[in-house]
């Protein structure tokens, strides 16, 4: 690495460039999410019960975790379109290999490999941040965020009515194709990212510095958990949705509900939004803000769940809210060192995705119990819980 390489660059990132890694982001983060989507295609195939095709969509939240922990770190000694390029290329495998599944154990682990390998959006966010100056730094991670809010949202949407189309296996497949023909553009966005500070320590080192990094940084870990019951809170709700919304009352379609995902993505067009008012009023001020809206629509489900309009109206603000938060929850751990962005963000991510993937296990077991009345009130303990650690964990300024 060139030592005299500066370690940011204020004019590197221009809005075509930002575009290019925001729909790479949404991409990959679809991968992530899409097997959600698609619990009732994915049991009616392998002939599993929804609940064991709800295991084999959150192995997928939990491979996105350890691929947070183990794969992320490069991010700190090895240029960011070198590590893109490897690990975009290796997901588009585990997608096929997915699509090939003939078991709930062989699709459980296939999943689980595209978990771990499309954390993606993990490696660009830091690379971006280091291309940005320090007061853009809440839009570009709001633009990024809200790439993976429309991505994970347009892509279940899209997933659904491909499944009842050409199956949920083409439909993976169309998934990898996305990957692939995309990956041209987002290396040439990557072109001009500043090298990352480097480390002399071994992966496994840096791995173990990363953990360490965050028991030893209080406004990282507050963020961290904060984030993370928010993300159990939103996967709770969401792998159950399909479930709900085509059984009883409504007996929608998997058409139809894959649509409602489409609440998810206005959301996250509106997320960029939410960066400007962080950068405005404070990171901390605005993700209470947010905080205090997520609590609000979640409670809100337990009236509105019976009726489709107002049940979207609320899942719009919850999911809104879900995804400002994170924005707000991630400036303020990476604004604690922004020179070991990389290093940071991986302590961050891993909590928030390796904690909230619970929720994508707890929500359906809630929901067999107790139906979507039972995942509303479940919902809006974790939202509270998180204003308390919120309201009561260290402070940082802005």
């Amino acid at each position: 690495m060139n030592r005299n390489m500066p370690t940011h660059s204020h004019e590197r990132i221009t809005p075509v460039r930002l575009l290019a890694l925001a729909v790479f982001c949404g991409i990959s983060a679809s991968t992530v999410y899409i097997p959600q989507a698609l619990l009732t295609a994915i049991s009616s195939d392998l002939g599993v019960s929804h609940q064991t095709s709800s295991v084999i969509a959150a192995s997928t939240l939990f491979g996105y975790a350890a691929g947070i922990l183990f794969l992320v770190p490069f991010g700190t000694r090895v240029r960011s379109s070198t590590q893109v390029a490897v690990q975009a290329v290796v997901l588009a495998a585990a997608l096929l290999c997915a699509a090939l599944s003939q078991s709930a154990t062989a699709a459980t682990a296939a999943f689980f490999a595209v978990g771990v390998l499309g954390n993606l959006a993990q490696v660009i966010i830091p690379a971006a941040n280091r291309m940005c100056a320090p007061e853009k730094r809440g839009v570009t991670n709001s633009v990024l965020v809200g790439a993976l809010l429309v991505g994970l949202f347009g892509g279940r949407a899209l997933a659904s009515v491909s499944a009842d189309w050409i199956g949920w296996r083409w439909t993976i497949v169309g998934c990898a194709l996305l990957v692939v023909l995309t990956l041209p553009t987002t290396l040439w966005a990557l072109g001009r990212a500043v090298l990352p500070v480097g480390s002399p320590l071994s992966h496994l080192a840096l791995v173990s510095a990363a953990l360490r990094s965050a028991r030893g940084n209080p406004v990282l870990l507050r963020a961290a958990f904060t984030q993370s019951l928010v993300l159990g809170a939103f996967n709770s709700i969401w792998a159950v949705m399909v479930l709900h919304l085509t059984g009883l009352p409504l007996f929608w379609s998997v058409t139809q509900a894959g649509l409602l995902g489409l609440v998810g993505l206005v959301a996250g067009l509106l997320t960029p939004w939410s960066g400007r008012m962080i950068d405005r009023y404070g990171a901390r001020r605005m993700t209470g803000l947010f905080l205090t809206v997520l609590l609000l629509s979640s409670s809100a489900i337990y009236a509105t769940h019976s009726s489709p309009v107002l049940f979207g109206v609320v899942l719009f603000f919850s999911t809104w809210a879900t995804q400002s938060a994170l924005s707000g929850n991630q400036v303020q751990a990476l604004s604690t060192s922004p020179d070991h962005s990389a290093q940071l963000n991986t302590a961050f991510s891993f909590i928030v995705f390796f904690i909230g993937g619970f929720g994508g296990v707890l929500g359906p077991f809630t929901f067999t119990m107790g139906g979507i009345s039972a995942v509303a009130v479940q919902v809006t303990a974790l939202a509270f819980l998180a204003l308390l650690v919120w309201r009561f964990g260290p402070r940082v300024r802005g």
